[in-house]
């Protein structure tokens, strides 16, 4: 089955979300490519009281759409572009952190990496078997 007949045998609902987190991943690539990555971050950062809890549907379903885009298109959408578009895709929902951590190590050398997290479970980007010491935790 190709990717177009997947597509169109998705939900209308499905089908909504994945153009989109396209158009949202689309823009975060390149928005990064112009803009130094400082100025995604608000000036100060405020902890706001949580909100309602974000449906376990809704979760799910923002991280495969992201995850399947991000598979399936040669676009580069990288850790972090992933990790800002789920972000903005999940409403900035206080609960929903950024990190962005730095591993250097003697065979790998120097390396960064972007995962979300919510009520302290990695919700995408895990990688599992790597220990990246986090330089940044955005609300």
């Amino acid at each position: 089955m190709s990717s177009l007949s997947k597509f169109l045998s998705l939900s209308g609902s499905r089908q909504w979300l994945l153009v989109r987190s396209f158009v949202v991943l689309s823009t975060y690539k390149c928005l990064l490519l112009v803009f130094p990555f400082r100025k995604f971050l608000p000036a100060e950062q405020t902890l706001v009281a949580s909100r309602k809890p974000l449906s376990e549907q809704s979760l799910s379903q923002t991280i495969w759409a992201i995850q399947v885009l991000s598979n399936r298109l040669p676009l580069g959408f990288t850790c972090l572009v992933q990790a800002l578009s789920a972000k903005w895709l999940l409403n900035n929902h206080p609960d929903v952190r950024v990190c962005i951590g730095v591993h250097k190590s003697v065979d790998q050398g120097f390396s960064a990496h972007a995962w979300v997290v919510y009520k302290d479970q990695i919700i995408l980007g895990e990688q599992p078997g790597q220990q990246f010491q986090p330089i940044l935790d955005w609300h």
